[in-house]
């Protein structure tokens, strides 16, 4: 059985840390997410996989390759014409007529059990078309569920409105070819179950009820990599990282190659800490944080519960909470993010144009890849800083910043 893994979106709701990186390949614990969705398929003996990308997209080839170094064979295809339908489209002449197939995207982080719930279901309830299905979740951009007693599916419903279903797609199907001739007429995705239904066919539902995540905008960012590094039971720690006397590290924690922590410091986990990442003296680190790759934290700075993506910088003595900082940015000395507003006021951000709500209580900063912000300044909760703009020193904002600010 063959795979499809759909990584072709723009991921223009993670911007500005998409300017630098495609959405498939953001580090989730420093590692593509695209590579949780080739390893949940491979979990399940399916190495035959095709990878719908971007048109000119060279980031995923260049890294993957032809997939052997992950344990599988990897064919990439470029979407033409746009939107889910377009992308499923474009694989057709892979399948022979009536053949099955996997179809995910690449934006999910779920064990990869999601993949064997969906195929036993099928299995149990002699069904050709299968989909993953959850009982409550945030995520509905997928689409809704409603299921008879034997856990078939009677509809799915692309219209988002919880009243109307009560499961929630999981991101996770069981295709056959058959797939392509309803497409081809013009039927929405979604709706192609429907059509296979009133045809006299069978959607089973693997219902899902532990946790998963659509990467989809900049706090699912965190809370995928909190998922994970809660997961940890103990530390990996290379022999080649130099940790020096006294340094405290309590709790689980990943510490990658070359990764220096010098005297002073603590480190609370779970933590992950990337290959040649700098953490200086009398610094904390704590509460499920991820500082990647060549990125480097200055003297008596404090990390909580955030994402330091690849060569950002924290300069001295600065706070960085339940935020993600870009590739290359840097937050020079005493920056601080503040990270809740008075008791049960909501925090919102931009996202493309428009104020957000943040599902969570304390969220801090989106900092955009090569940004800076000056010393001594605070960003409020939900303030969005694009790619390549400056905060002066000594100020305090909030809201979008834009670059030719």
């Amino acid at each position: 059985m063959k795979g499809v893994i759909l990584a072709a979106g723009p991921g223009e709701e993670l911007k500005p840390i998409t300017d630098s990186i495609s959405k498939p390949m953001i580090p989730i614990l420093d590692k593509p997410m695209i590579q949780y969705a080739i390893e949940r398929l491979s979990s399940n003996g399916i190495t035959n996989l095709i990878i719908v990308i971007k048109e000119g997209n060279k980031e995923i080839p260049d890294y993957f390759s032809n997939g052997e170094d992950f344990g599988v064979r990897i064919t990439y295809v470029s979407q033409k014409q746009d939107g889910i339908d377009g992308a499923i489209l474009s694989v057709q002449k892979y399948f022979k007529e009536n053949e099955k197939f996997v179809l995910t995207h690449c934006d999910i982080i779920a064990n990869p059990n999601l993949v064997t719930r969906t195929l036993n279901a099928a299995d149990n309830l002699g069904s050709d078309m299968a989909l993953a299905v959850t009982l409550e979740s945030e995520i509905q951009d997928f689409g809704l569920v409603t299921l008879n007693s034997e856990g078939l599916v009677e509809r799915v419903i692309p219209e988002i409105d919880t009243g109307t279903g009560n499961y929630v797609v999981a991101g996770t199907f069981l295709l056959t070819a058959k797939i392509f001739t309803y497409l081809e007429k013009g039927i929405a995705f979604n709706e192609c179950f429907n059509s296979f239904i009133k045809d006299g066919g069978l959607v089973a539902a693997g219902v899902w009820n532990e946790t998963w995540f659509d990467i989809g905008r900049a706090w699912d960012i965190i809370r995928a990599n909190s998922y994970l590094l809660n997961k940890l039971t103990h530390s990996k720690i290379s022999k080649n990282a130099r940790i020096e006397h006294n340094v405290e590290i309590k709790g689980a924690v990943i510490i990658e190659d070359g990764a220096q922590i010098l005297n002073g410091s603590t480190i609370q986990g779970p933590v992950y800490i990337g290959k040649n990442a700098f953490i200086g003296n009398n610094s904390l680190i704590r509460d499920c944080s991820v500082i990647s790759e060549d990125a480097k934290i200055g003297m008596g700075v404090e990390v909580k519960n955030s994402v330091i993506m690849k060569g950002a910088s924290i300069a001295r003595l600065s706070y960085v909470g339940a935020s993600i900082i870009g590739p290359k940015a840097t937050l020079h000395s005493g920056a601080i993010t503040i990270i809740s507003k008075k008791p049960f006021a909501p925090i919102t951000t931009v996202i493309q144009g428009k104020e957000i709500t943040v599902p969570l209580e304390k969220f801090g900063s989106i900092v955009g890849p090569h940004s800076h912000v000056g010393e001594h300044s605070s960003l409020h909760p939900g303030t969005r800083i694009d790619s390549y703009a400056i905060v002066p020193p000594n100020k305090a904002v909030s809201g979008h910043i834009k670059a030719e600010d």
